[in-house]
């Protein structure tokens, strides 16, 4: 049940399915994958991505409320979609967590990944075939189910999927000279430190979410709107 020809669609999935040959990678998946059973191709929850737009992107999602997708890695862990590639992208870049519910109509599954590294037969055939999978230390063996991925096929992502929204703080100089009223004493950025952890609040990168979130949606697109009108 699972070929050579399937686990290394898979494991060049997880090594190199980024770019241009990530729709051959998920067509391959699917084509040696057509005998799998079809838990493996159903999902029973939500599931998230992130995504980080360059201006342009930004623009496009805002003005349009919707962004061109393709094929594309999902996780249901929403801990492993907030702290992918580090967390919130840098300043310059937005970044946007997009959440798929699973009985939505706009989408298709290739495979559930997450449900296929649970199988104990998957995971014998992978050791079994390791050494004649092609880059396997960078692909299969180093990702395992450790992303609780699953791989779909989306034509657009809309501003109404968006779950969270990558923002950044003020530096925490700032924000202590505004919670003192003038700047802050390295006794006074001690303290404030101390009021920080104790409240949980995050200084720097954070994904905002809930109402917050959608003031946040609402003025992007408004912005956009607005942007791309004049033009």
């Amino acid at each position: 049940m699972y070929k050579l020809e399937l686990l290394q669609a898979i494991n060049d999935w997880h090594s190199t399915g980024i770019g241009a040959n990530k729709t051959q990678i998920a067509e391959r998946i699917i084509e040696y994958s057509k005998d799998l059973p079809e838990r493996f191709k159903a999902m029973s929850s939500n599931c998230y991505r992130q995504v980080s737009l360059t201006g342009t992107n930004s623009l496009i999602l805002g003005a349009n409320m919707k962004l061109p997708e393709t094929y594309s890695s999902w996780t249901f862990d929403k801990s492993v979609v907030q702290n992918f590639n580090g967390g919130v992208p840098s300043i310059g870049y937005q970044g946007v967590i997009f959440e798929i519910h699973n009985n939505e109509p706009n989408f298709s599954i290739v495979i559930n990944l997450y449900e296929l590294y649970k199988e104990v037969s998957f995971l014998e055939a992978c050791e079994a075939q390791k050494n004649e999978i092609t880059s396997y230390k960078t692909g299969i063996g180093f990702f395992k189910n450790s992303e609780a991925e699953i791989i779909l096929k989306v034509d657009n992502l809309t501003t109404s999927q968006i779950w969270a929204y990558g923002g950044y703080s003020a530096p925490r100089e700032k924000l202590a000279e505004m919670y003192f009223g003038h700047v802050a004493s390295q006794k006074e950025l001690n303290h404030f430190d101390k009021l920080v952890k104790q409240t949980n609040t995050i200084i720097g990168g954070n994904w905002v979410k809930g109402t917050a979130k959608n003031r946040i949606v609402n003025l992007h697109i408004s912005n956009a709107k607005r942007l791309t009108n004049r033009k």
